[in-house]
């Protein structure tokens, strides 16, 4: 394709001369550059198979790669064309990729429950590797777990998931095995498959029920295949909240996380966790303001959110150049978790708010308290545990908050 050439589909426009992907409206949706470049690949040879080797060949020349990293930048295409276009990239089975032309017929998401065709279940990609890494704001007894199903068992499951007990592991181990039974009846449930990922993702964020890698990423290739398949709000939103919080750094993606929140609520723009998750990534890809404006909205929504959605709140208030309020945010969950484990962060993020704020002695109390309970012992090994911020200004906000404190360098 030519530098210079723009190409629609879909109510799409890969913009050439800018190098950039937009939708109807020319706002950009944000594609890496390998990805974009699979993109143009397949917008060169519209409605045709485009084979695995060709794209290989043609994105990656003279550099030997795995299929994983074609999937990688597939499963990317999608998350930028969801929730009203992922369906224009279709799978062709152990052959290769497919970019549906124009007059096409592009089945639109089935959210009502209904079990979708096979030509619509969408494969699951990612490579998916591990390292030790960030827990962010999120105390660990935090349940982002929304009933979404109708199917009994999902029900059930999910019913399971919501009542659970920190303590014990149990309801968790029956909730996935009624989520298998349901998917052996039915493939296509995707919020079965949205369910059972969050199992897995609760084996990782709850620190006593041991998950590591593999857990992290049979929860991600669920949930990404939950999007794939029916890409409502709550897998959307879901899938968001592992690119923010994953604990292993590659498997973490702030731009990611940003494209699957605000498709969450595109689909549901009245759900408050949507959009507190939604602000948390909008704070951490550079964005404060509007992270601001939609924390706002979710509590105009429910005046009383729980602990976890403060935090996001404090983080994007600090962010935000008002550091009073984040503070003010913060306060009541202080003691109740904010230096709880080796993945639980808000203790920064209230001693910087604090310090900003004018409060240096109780800022400086809050470092105090942390020796002994965090490796951390100076600014810059907080700086390297924070590695989840997309945005140099707002981590350099963070750790100057923490110099005032008293922190060493």
């Amino acid at each position: 394709m030519a530098k210079q050439k723009t190409d629609r589909f879909g109510g799409f426009v890969l913009n050439g001369p800018r190098g950039r992907l937009e939708d109807a409206d020319g706002a950009e949706r944000f594609l890496r550059p390998k990805s974009y470049r699979v993109l143009e690949l397949l917008a060169e040879r519209p409605g045709q198979l485009v084979s695995k080797d060709d794209l290989v060949r043609l994105a990656w020349p003279d550099v030997i790669v795995s299929d994983d990293s074609l999937a990688h930048c597939i499963s990317d295409i999608r998350r930028a064309l969801s929730p009203e276009g992922a369906g224009l990239v279709r799978t062709v089975p152990r052959r290769g990729y497919m970019l549906l032309a124009d007059d096409a017929d592009v089945a639109t998401p089935d959210r009502t429950g209904r079990k979708p065709s096979s030509a619509r279940i969408g494969m699951l990609a990612a490579s998916l590797v591990a390292a030790a890494g960030l827990w962010w704001a999120l105390p660990q007894d935090a349940a982002r777990v929304a009933p979404a199903a109708a199917d009994p068992m999902v029900e059930r499951a999910d019913a399971l998931l919501e009542a659970r007990d920190w303590r014990r592991r149990e309801d968790n181990d029956r909730a996935r095995a009624l989520l298998e039974s349901a998917l052996a009846g039915d493939p296509g449930n995707s919020a079965a498959w949205a369910s059972l990922g969050l199992t897995y993702w609760l084996e990782v964020r709850h620190l006593a029920w041991g998950g590591g890698r593999r857990e992290m990423a049979q929860a991600l290739e669920m949930i990404e295949r939950a999007v794939a398949i029916g890409g409502s709000a709550r897998s959307h939103r879901l899938l968001a909240e592992i690119r923010l919080l994953a604990p292993f750094p590659e498997t973490r993606s702030p731009i990611d996380a940003l494209a699957n929140a605000r498709a969450a609520v595109a689909l549901a723009p009245d759900d408050p966790d949507s959009l507190a998750v939604l602000a948390e990534a909008l704070a951490l890809t550079g964005h404060p303001g509007e992270a601001v404006r939609t924390v706002e909205r979710a509590r105009h929504l429910d005046p009383d959110p729980p602990d976890w959605r403060r935090q996001v709140a404090g983080l994007s208030y600090l962010l935000a150049g008002e550091p009073a309020i984040a503070a003010e945010e913060f306060g009541p969950v202080y003691g109740a978790g904010t230096f709880a484990s080796a993945r639980s962060w808000p203790g920064w993020f209230f001693a910087a708010s604090l310090a900003h704020a004018g409060r240096i002695d109780e800022a400086a109390a809050i470092v105090s308290a942390a020796e002994g309970r965090r490796p951390e012992r100076s600014v810059a090994a907080v700086a390297q545990s924070l590695d989840g911020f997309a945005d140099d200004a707002g981590l350099a906000v963070v750790l100057d908050g923490l110099r005032l404190a008293g922190m060493p360098g």
